[in-house]
């Protein structure tokens, strides 16, 4: 029988008992997986497996939302200021790298406003062309075509600084030719402009133009990587078509605000690296042209600062800035 006085006696180590201050279970609600591109790119397509992976993961749901705009800015301010420990970033690499650089750390840092949870993807470019547009079959047709015409012929991007912007200035650089560059709001928009003739060029993600290139809708003139992708195994790298030096390949990684508590950013942490370590995550992945990247834990942040590192000193080399 516990008394009066055993139970005033009691009382602050029932106050304190775990049984009574229980913090609520992890994840208390659906954890929430910002994209800041529009809908049906490669951005958006990848986030899906994995917050559909993560979800598995978690015991609970994933949820993507999309938020385009600044080239990623909108949804990287978006994720950098909720801290609720169920809300991440799904970010490009040239996001984290080149962002700072060309539109200014007054808007959002990610390695300053967040913190890097895991890398998830690889994904090469492919350079592509609308035939009925624009009749050439090579990479050096294209340069040609460059130099006879300077400023005339057009290309694709996501905006300034994005992959398709930042390989498109390297193409020119190698190439010595000039394009006007014009920017949409991710790679669906861009890629469908190039297949109404509005463009002239688009260096886009393998996983949304592979399908269009089979289909015959726009031609495929080399990958970005330096070796040739298992989907288009018939698309020459654009080192072997003649750039000596040419490799792109871009990463995916996730990312939560540094406001985030500990103990919620440790879960997300550890799940997002299971998510995708995953076996189904990367079949899935590979099926669309895209390859499982996954850093250690313990070698993240080196990686995220070589990284940044290296994209701003091509950025100042090649000329890339904000107009």
């Amino acid at each position: 029988m516990i008394t009066r006085r055993l139970a005033l006696g009691l009382g602050p180590a029932l106050l304190a008992s775990p049984a009574l201050h229980a913090q609520p279970a992890w994840p208390s609600k659906p954890v929430r997986v910002i994209v800041p591109f529009a809908p049906g790119g490669p951005t958006d397509l990848i986030a899906r497996l994995m917050a559909e992976r993560l979800g598995q993961e978690i015991g609970g749901t994933a949820i993507v939302e999309n938020r385009p705009g600044a080239n990623g800015n909108i949804g990287s301010a978006a994720a950098a200021n909720e801290a609720d420990g169920h809300t991440v970033l799904f970010s490009t690499g040239t996001m984290y790298t080149l962002n700072p650089t060309l539109y200014g750390t007054s808007q959002v840092d990610l390695s300053r406003d967040c913190v890097g949870l895991a890398t998830v993807a690889a994904l090469p470019n492919v350079l592509v062309v609308n035939p009925k547009k624009l009749d050439v079959t090579s990479v050096q047709q294209l340069i040609e075509r460059g130099r006879k015409a300077p400023g005339e012929l057009t290309y694709a991007s996501f905006g300034v600084g994005s992959s398709p912007h930042v390989t498109a200035t390297l193409l020119q650089q190698l190439g010595k030719f000039e394009a006007i560059n014009v920017p949409y709001g991710g790679s669906a928009p861009a890629l469908n402009a190039v297949l109404a003739g509005d463009v002239d060029f688009l260096f886009d993600n393998v996983t949304t133009s592979t399908p269009q290139i089979q289909a015959g809708a726009v031609r495929a003139l080399g990958v970005t990587s330096s070796f040739r992708t298992s989907g288009l195994p018939d698309v020459p790298t654009l080192q072997e078509a003649g750039l000596t030096g040419f490799e792109f390949s871009g990463w995916f990684a996730v990312f939560a605000s540094k406001k985030t508590p500990a103990e919620p950013l440790a879960k997300l942490r550890a799940a997002m690296v299971a998510a995708a370590s995953s076996s189904e995550y990367g079949a899935k992945l590979r099926d669309r042209g895209a390859e499982p990247f996954v850093t250690p834990d313990a070698e993240l942040e080196t990686f995220l600062a070589r990284e940044k590192d290296r994209w701003a000193n091509l950025a100042q080399e090649a000329g890339i800035r904000r107009d």
